[in-house]
């Protein structure tokens, strides 16, 4: 029996991430910090689950900052440019 084999990055910077506004990755970050909240707050407490949460949503705003300094760069380099 052979197995399928699954395409693999070779390195991080071959992982495209998709391109998301800058308004659905506040809302993501901040579902996923409203999920950390629950799961805290909920019977089970499960505190690796909310800290994963709390990472994704860390993910988020970083890539918001990184998009943020893009454009920034960008119009600078226009400016320049003028």
């Amino acid at each position: 029996m052979s197995q399928i084999s699954k395409p693999i990055a070779a390195k991080p910077e071959d992982k495209v991430m998709p391109a998301l506004s800058l308004s659905e990755l506040c809302s993501e970050a901040a579902d996923h910090v409203a999920r950390a909240r629950l799961t805290l707050f909920d019977e089970s407490a499960d505190a690796d689950c909310a800290l994963l949460h709390l990472d994704e949503a860390i993910f988020c705003l970083k890539r918001l900052l990184a998009q943020g300094r893009s454009c920034a760069s960008g119009a600078s380099k226009q400016l320049r440019s003028a």
